[in-house]
């Protein structure tokens, strides 16, 4: 009898131990991997693979506008910054839960930060969670790209030839997938080896203007053609670079030594400097030449309709000298004629008033 209560008391022990490997079995096997591809224009895309159809990624402590549904292969979420009140550089928790109606220990947190930090840096997944986490945190940074172009008329000449006497005007311009989260200002500017900005400022009002805002993200300057002192004439190629400082969110205006505003750094208190996060670089390359390269085609035509005129009026007068001349041949072979017919007469006359022999 003590034998069968043993038997009944092992087996139920049995029976419990494999229901919990079981429960552990199935949440381990609820393993979904996330992969932040990109923080950019203000949002998040992530991809998840291994998840559960059905299932659903959100952000913790954020409302429905934030969630989406999961798949069991692989599914891409985008994440507004606006609508889930996210930052830079603020870790979120970003929440994959197997099933969409209810929370169980499996599933997973796992912590995100997007990282404003524009250098090379090797990235590591080690922030530290006030709570439980499932897999280690994941920083991305982001590194912004810009361009600068160079136009005259509203023509891009980049890499074409101008004349001194051209007006040309720089756009320095964040590309599109970073312009509504960053800003930039010109902090040094080079022609060739001439500096038209240093220190955020213009060298030389006269060479080259303070750098104006277009909107956030774009700055302008418009100036005469110049170039470095060429004694052999021609062209001459003028290579145009800048560094920028990247700002997250707007940048402010210098105050230079003469009052005018510029974009570059303003002198304030350290707390509150711009949020300065790197430096980029920019360029360009146009060749000025003192040469005119228009054609005067009125000047040409002019010339050509008073050449084809004396052409025809040597043409006229040629031909009337022609037709006189043959006019006074004519009148004289015909007097000729005349002359030969009455010597032709009066030879005939006397012949035929000679005796015969």
């Amino acid at each position: 009898m003590a034998m069968k209560a043993f038997t009944m008391r092992t087996g139920c022990s049995m029976l419990a131990l494999a229901v919990l490997v079981a429960t552990t079995a199935a949440q381990t096997a609820f393993d979904p991997v996330l992969t932040v591809d990109s923080c950019t224009k203000s949002k998040l895309v992530l991809t998840v693979t291994g998840a559960e159809d059905g299932g659903i990624i959100y952000i913790q402590g954020q409302d429905a506008a934030c969630r989406q549904t999961t798949s069991s292969t692989s599914s891409s979420h985008e994440i507004d910054f606006t609508s889930c009140n996210l930052q830079w550089e603020e870790s979120f928790k970003v929440i994959i839960q197997k099933k969409a109606l209810y929370q169980t220990g499996a599933d997973k947190k796992i912590p995100v930060m997007c990282v404003a930090d524009l250098g090379d840096l090797t990235v590591s997944n080690n922030i530290t969670a006030a709570d439980k986490d499932d897999d280690a945190g994941q920083n991305k940074t982001v590194k912004p790209t810009a361009t600068m172009k160079l136009f005259s008329n509203g023509v891009d000449v980049a890499g074409t030839t101008v004349k001194l006497t051209d007006t040309i005007t720089m756009l320095l311009e964040l590309d599109a997938d970073y312009i509504q989260d960053f800003d930039i200002k010109a902090r040094d500017c080079t022609a060739d080896n001439i500096e038209v900005i240093t220190s955020y400022c213009a060298a030389d009002t006269e060479l080259f203007p303070h750098m104006s805002q277009v909107s956030q993200g774009q700055l302008s300057a418009s100036f005469g053609a110049f170039r470095t002192t060429s004694l052999a004439g021609g062209s001459v190629s003028m290579p145009f670079s800048c560094t920028l400082q990247v700002c997250l969110g707007s940048c402010s205006a210098t105050v230079c030594t003469d009052g005018q505003n510029s974009y570059g750094r303003k002198k304030r208190q350290a707390e509150d400097q711009d949020n300065d996060v790197d430096e980029i670089s920019v360029g360009s390359s146009i060749k000025i030449t003192t040469e005119e390269v228009v054609i005067e085609a009125p000047e040409a035509n002019d010339d050509l309709c008073m050449n084809q005129g004396l052409f025809i009026a040597l043409i006229i007068i040629m031909t009337g000298g022609l037709v006189a001349t043959t006019i006074a041949a004519v009148m004289m072979f015909r007097k000729l004629q005349e002359k030969a017919g009455i010597l032709s007469k009066l030879s005939g006359g006397q012949l035929s008033h000679m005796p015969m022999a």
